[in-house]
C-alpha cells in the first residue's frame, strides 16, 4: 500500500501504535552521507503488509511541496527492525531500532544485499543532487522493499548485542556532529562544509572503521594538507585533541589491578623503572613483549609477567570452551570469529574489543555531558577524541572533557589548534589547572 495523504498516514500510525515492526527507508541521494540526506520512502511491514509512504519523490501528490508527513509519529511504535539502523536514524531520526545487520553478524549468519536497480546507478553519473528523487516511484519502492526482505526475524537477542545496538545510536550522534571542512579531497565527497564519520563495527573485533566514499577519517594523511581542510565551526572556536597515554597498556594495568602511575607517560615510567633506555626505545621494547610473544620473568618486568599470565589464562579458556567474552559487555568471540588463532591473536582482539567497549562507554558519557553546549565532539579514533570548542565555553568545558577522559586512571595528552593538522601541545597548560 502506497501511504501519501495525511489521513492515509495517521490511520497507519494509529494501527502501529506500540507494534513492532520491520522498517526501511530510501535516501534522496546515495552518493551522500545519509546525515546530510532527506528520506524519499519510508517503508513499513507489519503482519504480512507492507507499507510505503512517500515523503519527497517528483511523482509524489504533493510534489514540488514536501509533505505534512510527520514521521516522529512513529515514535509510538514499540519496534522497529531495520537493515540499517545508524542510516535509519540519519534519515528518520527515530532511536527504537535494532539492527538486522548487526544480529546476523553476531549469530555469524551470512549477510544479505539487497538489488540495487540499474536506474539508480545510471541517474547517478548526473551532478544534480537529491538525484534519487527523479528514479521512478515504482522503482524506489522496488528497492525498498527488496532492502526490507534482507530483515531477518529477530532471534538470539542477546544482552551483548543489545549493548552494541544501543552503541549505534551513540556513534550516529557523533556522525551527525560532522567536521567542519574548507577545501582538499572532502569537497568530491560531501556536499555542505562538512565531513561526516562512517563508523563500522561489524569488523572482526569489533573495533570501528570509520572510511566513506574513499575517504579514510579514521587514518588521515598526516603529510599532506588533508588535516589542515579540518577547521572550527565556531566563532570564536578552536579544536581540541585528546591522546590516550599507552591506552592498552594501562587498560591490561586495569585488568590486572596492577599499579602504574597516572601523572607520567606509561612508556618514560618503563624507560625509566625497568629498561633504563629513552622514551622511544621503551615503547618498541613494550609492543614487541606484548605482541611478539617475548618472554620474561617476573624479576625482570613484573607488568608484562603478569600480562603474560593473564594471556595463557585467556588463552587456554579459548582453547576449551571455542570461545572468549569481552571485558564489559561479554559479547562471545567464537573460534570461527578468531581465524588462525593463537595466543598473541586473541590476546590482541581481547584488548581491542575491551578498548572499543571503554570507548563507546565514555563517548557515552561526553555526549550527555555536551547535550546543554555548543561545543561537539567530532571525531574519535581508537585512543584519541577530537572537539570543536566554543570558545565562549572555555577552559571549563576542557576541564570536564579532560575529567571525563581521565576516569579510570587514563591519563590523557591536550592538543590545541584552528585546523586539525597544525596543533600545539597544552598539556602542561591545562594540567596546570
Amino acid at each position: 500500500m502506497v501511504i501519501e495523504s495525511r489521513q492515509q498516514y495517521k490511520d497507519l500510525v494509529s494501527k502501529l501504535n506500540n507494534k513492532n515492526v520491520f522498517a526501511t527507508a530510501v535516501s534522496d541521494d546515495f552518493r551522500y552521507h545519509p546525515a546530510e540526506c532527506d528520506p524519499i520512502v519510508v517503508t513499513i511491514k507489519y503482519n504480512s503488509e507492507v507499507y510505503n509512504i512517500v515523503l519527497d519523490h517528483t511523482e509524489s501528490e504533493s510534489w514540488p511541496k514536501r509533505n505534512d508527513i510527520d514521521l516522529q509519529d512513529l515514535s509510538k511504535v514499540k519496534r522497529f527492525f531495520v537493515d540499517d539502523a545508524k542510516e535509519f536514524y540519519h534519515l528518520t531520526g527515530l532511536k527504537n531500532c535494532y539492527d538486522s545487520k548487526l544480529l546476523s553478524y553476531f549469530n555469524n549468519e551470512k549477510l544479505e544485499k539487497p538489488v540495487l536497480p540499474y536506474v539508480f546507478e545510471h541517474l547517478g553519473a548526473s551532478k544534480k543532487q537529491g538525484i534519487n528523487r527523479l528514479v521512478p516511484l515504482t522503482k524506489v519502492i522496488q528497492y525498498s522493499e527488496s532492502k526490507l526482505n534482507t530483515i531477518s526475524q529477530p532471534k538470539n537477542i542477546t544482552k551483548p548485542y543489545l549493548k552494541y545496538n544501543k552503541s549505534l545510536k551513540t556513534f550516529a550522534a557523533l556522525e551527525k556532529s560532522g567536521l567542519k571542512i574548507t577545501m582538499g579531497p572532502f569537497k568530491r565527497v560531501f556536499k555542505n562544509g562538512y565531513a561526516y564519520s562512517n563508523f563500522n563495527i561489524l569488523t572482526t573485533t569489533g573495533r570501528p572503521s570509520n572510511t566513506f566514499r574513499g575517504i579514510n577519517l579514521g587514518a588521515l594523511n598526516k603529510n599532506d594538507d588533508t588535516r589542515n581542510q579540518i577547521v572550527t565551526r565556531h566563532k570564536p572556536g578552536m579544536l581540541v585533541e585528546f591522546d590516550y597515554d599507552a591506552y592498552h597498556l594501562r587498560l591490561l594495568a586495569k585488568i590486572l589491578k596492577y599499579d602504574v602511575p597516572s601523572d607520567v607517560s606509561l612508556h618514560q615510567y618503563f624507560a625509566d623503572t625497568i629498561y633504563k633506555s629513552s622514551y622511544d626505545e621503551a615503547k618498541r621494547i613494550s609492543w614487541q613483549i606484548l605482541y611478539g610473544n617475548v618472554k620474561v620473568t617476573e624479576k625482570e618486568n613484573p607488568f608484562f609477567y603478569k600480562v603474560d599470565k593473564m594471556s595463557d589464562a585467556l588463552w587456554g579458556y579459548f582453547k576449551k570452551h571455542k570461545h572468549f567474552k569481552s571485558h564489559i559487555y561479554r559479547r562471545q568471540f567464537a573460534s570461527s570469529n578468531v581465524p588462525d588463532a593463537n595466543k598473541n591473536k586473541v590476546l590482541n582482539y581481547f584488548i581491542q574489543s575491551y578498548e572499543t567497549e571503554q570507548n563507546i562507554e565514555t563517548i557515552r558519557k561526553i555526549q550527555d555531558f555536551l547535550k546543554s553546549r555548543s561545543t561537539n565532539m567530532i571525531l574519535y579514533t581508537y585512543d584519541s577524541f577530537l572537539f570543536d570548542l566554543d570558545r565562549t565555553e572555555g577552559l571549563e568545558v576542557i576541564l570536564r572533557l579532560k575529567k571525563i577522559l581521565n576516569a579510570g586512571s587514563f591519563p590523557v595528552k591536550v592538543k590545541a589548534g584552528l585546523n586539525y593538522g597544525e596543533m600545539q601541545d597544552i598539556t602542561e597548560r591545562i594540567n596546570g589547572h
